[in-house]
């Protein structure tokens, strides 16, 4: 089972293994760098679909500075896909758990401010 086992600034810690980067993580284990960005917008969301997630994870960095656009929210509600914001700390923590139930989620961490 996949575990976000630290965010620190600048680095997002998976399963022991440290990214110095942004970085998305899905429920089975998939880990993959992200374009560094203040913004989550739809074309970032409409690239997650294609998994088909139920939850959507967003750590908005560790000061929330990364902001989640209207449209995707709106996006979200008309998919069925459950969308959460927190700091990366907290968000990581989120991600684990809903693995821990089961759940399709995905993380997408930003790893700064």
């Amino acid at each position: 089972m996949v575990e976000i086992t630290a965010v620190r600034f600048g680095e997002v810690e998976v399963d022991k293994k440290i990214y110095y980067s942004d970085m998305i993580v899905w429920w089975d284990g998939k880990v993959e760098f992200r374009a560094k960005s203040h913004v989550f917008d739809i074309s970032d969301f409409v690239k997650l679909l294609g998994r088909k997630p139920e939850i959507i994870v967003i750590g908005t960095g560790m000061n929330g500075i990364c902001r989640i656009l209207e449209e995707v929210e709106q996006a979200a509600e008309d998919k069925g896909v459950e969308i959460f914001k927190e700091l990366s700390p907290k968000a990581a923590e989120m991600f684990n758990g809903f693995v821990a139930d089961k759940r399709r989620v995905v993380a997408v961490l930003h790893s700064t401010c």
